[in-house]
């Protein structure tokens, strides 16, 4: 916004006056010790682009490596034709989901460019046509890859992209220069990943790669294909994949990786051995051909086909199945043991024979089973017998079964949840149940593995069953479906998520550690949240972001020592955010002294890890030299990679430098590109900064009072401070609208309620204007416009405390008595003793304003 002078403010200027209640702006958020084994993945893949070449392929590849994925045991994050905005949505679900995992990939198949060294995903809305839309229209990967290298131990990225470098200008700017795009620039440039990362290329750097001519791309064919294989690691699938490729594309795209792992990685893990009974027993009669001997199936808990073998025939009588005699070494489906025959029409009585059978897998795991044929003069009350417990089993086992569907309430980022099945009778623990239908986000896990499509669950094993939601997904309902077999119930968990009630209530913006999106510092209502918030720390000890947030709720309940020491307990358990908003407590004095210094060390370590607000605040410290010494270059690129990441404070932040040319050359359409960014973002600060362009004509765009008039209105319904006042402003002197005392007067008031010192002044100078009648209305918007005063939004001259005291005494005791009727007794008595009526005035004000419970976080 413009001062009295017509100078642009950037937000990070407009904290007003509620010191103390400042930091409220800056909250919350999450984080728990993830499962070791924990794997999250970011896929993206972008066809239809709306202005450069379309990849037909693209969305296709990603839905494959989706699927390979989930097979795996990762929590996908997919995304689909994404805009900036949507780009910008999955990759922070994508690195909440990432914090403290062992596993971090990121799969992308879409155009992709290099600029000045640095690689760019490219969203289906961007047009590349200036030199501000690589910052303002693409993401970096380097921001990515580096959370990546912060929160996880393995980092493995796959890029299917550079299709070609759809450039549509000679330069771009990154960063602090303006960087040219010659005609030679192809591809993608080479990463250097850091110990633990792998970054492969569907071809090599600087080359480009091709969509293909099938339904997927040649990269992403043979990755799903070999990614697909159990027990190969992943250099070995690279190796697999380069040797496909170069052979379907006759040598017209090579792929390339840089590996720095140290551990082997295995997408798919070999799985146990198949169980199977090491022994059975069976009764039939002599001189007959038996029922089918209704062995005991064989468990293999990735549910792979299954083969059996005969490794011992009987001695005495024969096997068969489907009436064919087998004998030693005969292979057949496992799922045929069941169905096994005993003929022993030429066998004696009380002969005893044994069969042998091994169980092999599809990964050469075999496990040995045996059965003990005992041959009786009458088998019918022996079998009569086990057809007895055969029923009561299968009675015992559809009661069991019958009682296991439910709905089980999970809440996201405790880690994962019990579905609270009961332990199996004795009677139903050989009971089998395969894996039919799975929740679409979330990780199924039992007895420590990880559930796909056809997998296979002991009864025995039910108890340990458990659900991990994934981030972003409140307020979902997600079926696991398990079937047991003919004339058995299948079994569904419903699983319900939702926030935790410290998560609903007290989480923040842009928390990379958090699992929502958060409250305003205004919108937390401290009677619920810090009773929801001494819950959730209570039960769960381990979560960081729940002891932030109860700071967040002690703070907005205005217990400032308290949450100052809740603050540093989070930060002690590893919460990021909670960094900067300590900081930001000392940088506003609300501890004492502001200590810019202090402040400024403090939130460096939030900026190391990468939390968007404390990228800001750092990158503002850096650059402009507040308590730590100038590094413009370095404090640019903070707040770039702040903006990167939806953070609209830095987008203005980098708007209001640019425009004004502070400490760089300005560049007023540089500044507009971030401005209308912010818009996009339904930003109130960008909208007013927006109209201001339009209303002054600056940066090329020529003056425009109806779309000046038409963001303030927008801005001003946002709750944004300074808005109302400009509109006052129009509506006072007749700009772009017929002049209207009573419009201006409204809007005017409505900025000086919001805690804007000009709103406030030109409402009072207004009534001075007026004369003796309004003069009491006159001191008492100079009395608030002097409360409300801060430097760097407001007056260092205070010219509404000169103004009020210029005024006649009666109309100040007049508006002494108006401002204290707002007040208590208690809270009168509890104001400090004034020096004067004018200072006993602004007390006063400040005082009613503060009572009226303003919306601290909107300055």
């Amino acid at each position: 916004m413009f001062n009295k002078h017509g100078k642009f403010f950037s937000p990070s200027h407009l904290f007003a006056a509620a010191l103390v209640y400042i930091v409220l702006a800056q909250a919350a958020s999450a984080a728990f010790d993830a499962d070791p084994e924990r794997r999250v993945a970011l896929v993206l893949g972008n066809s239809a682009y709306q202005r450069l070449e379309v990849l037909p392929n693209a969305t296709k590849d990603v839905e494959e490596v989706a699927t390979t994925l989930r097979k795996a045991g990762f929590d996908v994050t997919i995304g689909l034709n994404v805009d900036r905005l949507g780009l910008e949505d999955k990759v922070r679900t994508f690195l909440r989901a990432a914090h403290n995992a062992e596993v971090g990939l990121v799969y992308y198949s879409g155009h992709g460019i290099q600029v000045g060294g640095q690689n760019y995903l490219v969203p289906t809305d961007a047009t590349l046509e200036t030199a501000y839309d690589v910052e303002t229209q693409t993401m970096p990967l380097d921001l990515i890859l580096n959370h990546l290298k912060q929160n996880s131990r393995i980092q493995l990225v796959f890029l299917d992209a550079c299709r070609n470098n759809p450039f549509n200008t000679g330069q771009y700017w990154v960063g602090e220069k303006l960087q040219p795009v010659s005609g030679a620039t192809r591809g993608l440039a080479r990463i250097d990943g850091n110990l633990g990362s792998l970054i492969a290329f569907s071809t090599a750097p600087g080359e480009v790669a091709l969509d293909g001519a099938g339904t997927l791309s040649p990269y992403t064919e043979y990755f799903v294909k070999y990614a697909s294989q159990p027990t190969k690691e992943v250099r070995e699938v690279l190796t697999d994949v380069r040797r496909d490729v170069i052979a379907a594309t006759k040598g017209r795209q090579v792929p390339w990786e840089n590996s720095s792992l140290v551990d082997s990685f295995y997408f798919l893990k070999s799985p146990a051995p198949p169980k199977v009974e090491p022994m059975q027993q069976v009764s039939v009669a002599a001189g007959a051909l038996s029922p089918q001997l209704a062995l005991l199936a064989p468990r293999d808990q990735a549910g792979s086909d299954l083969t059996a073998t005969i490794s011992q025939a009987p001695l005495s009588g024969q096997i068969m199945l489907d009436g064919q005699v087998l004998t030693k070494g005969a292979s057949f489906n496992a799922t045929l043991l069941s169905g096994l025959v005993y003929d022993a029409k030429k066998v004696k009585a009380g002969t005893v024979d044994v069969i042998g059978y091994s169980v092999a897998d599809p990964y050469r795991q075999s496990a040995q089973g045996m059965v003990a044929v005992t041959v009786v003069e009458d088998a019918s009350a022996k079998l009569a017998q086990q057809q007895k417990a055969t029923e009561d089993k299968s009675a015992i086992a559809k009661t069991h079964l019958a009682g296991l569907s439910r709905e089980v309430a999970a809440e996201i980022g405790v880690g994962s949840v019990t579905a609270g099945l009961p332990q199996a009778p004795a009677a139903a623990t050989d009971l089998v149940l395969k894996v039919a239908g799975l929740p679409e986000k979330g990780v199924v896990t039992v007895s420590g593995r990880t559930l796909d499509i056809g997998h296979q669950i002991g009864a025995d094993e039910l108890p340990q069953l458990g659900y991990e939601p994934a981030i972003g997904s409140e307020n979902g309902s997600f079926k696991l479906a398990l079937t047991a077999g003919t004339d058995l119930p299948d079994v569904a968990v419903t699983f319900k998520t939702a926030l935790d009630p410290c998560d609903a209530a007290a989480a923040a913006p842009l928390d990379l550690q958090g699992v929502t999106a958060g409250r305003l510092p205004n919108e937390i209502d401290p009677a619920t949240a810090i009773p929801a918030c001494e819950k959730a720390v209570a039960a769960y000890p381990a979560v960081a972001r729940f002891v932030y947030q109860l700071g967040r709720a002690q703070l907005a309940n205005r217990d400032t020592k308290t949450a100052v020491k809740t603050f540093e307990k989070a930060i002690s358990a590893g919460h990021v955010r909670a960094t900067e908003t300590l900081a930001s407590l000392y940088s506003v004095g609300a501890l004492g002294k502001r200590d810019a210094a202090r402040s400024t060390k403090i939130v460096s370590a939030g900026a190391e890890k990468g939390d968007p607000f404390a990228l800001y605040a750092y990158g503002k410290a850096l650059y402009h030299g507040q308590g730590v010494e100038a590094d413009i270059n370095r404090g640019l690129r903070l707040m770039l990679q702040a903006a990167d990441l939806g953070h609209t404070f830095a987008m203005n932040e980098l708007g209001y430098i640019f425009l004004n040319g502070i400490k760089i050359d300005a560049d007023p359409a540089r500044a507009i590109a971030f401005y209308r960014a912010g818009v996009k973002r339904n930003d109130i600060y960008s909208m007013n900064n927006l109209a201001l362009v339009y209303r002054f004509g600056k940066g090329g765009v020529p003056t425009d009072l109806d779309q000046a008039r038409t963001y303030f209105e927008k801005a001003a319904a946002g709750g944004q401070p300074y808005a109302p006042t400009n509109l006052g402003r129009m509506y006072r002197d007749g700009i772009g609208v017929a002049a209207d005392r009573v419009q201006a007067i409204k809007w005017l008031e409505m900025g000086a309620e919001r805690g804007d010192y000009w709103g406030a002044f030109d409402r009072a100078q207004l009534a001075k204007a007026s004369g003796s009648t309004e003069l009491v209305t006159a001191a008492r918007y100079f009395a608030l416009a002097s409360a409300v005063n801060m430097p760097g939004t407001g007056d260092k001259d205070d010219q509404a405390a000169k103004n009020l005291a210029a005024l006649p005494n009666a109309a100040k005791k007049d508006a002494e008595k108006l401002l204290s009727d707002q007040l208590t007794p208690q809270e009168r008595k509890a104001l400090p003793k004034a020096a004067s009526i004018n200072e006993r005035l602004v007390q006063l004000a400040k005082a009613g304003w503060v009572k009226r419970n303003p919306r601290y976080d909107l300055f």
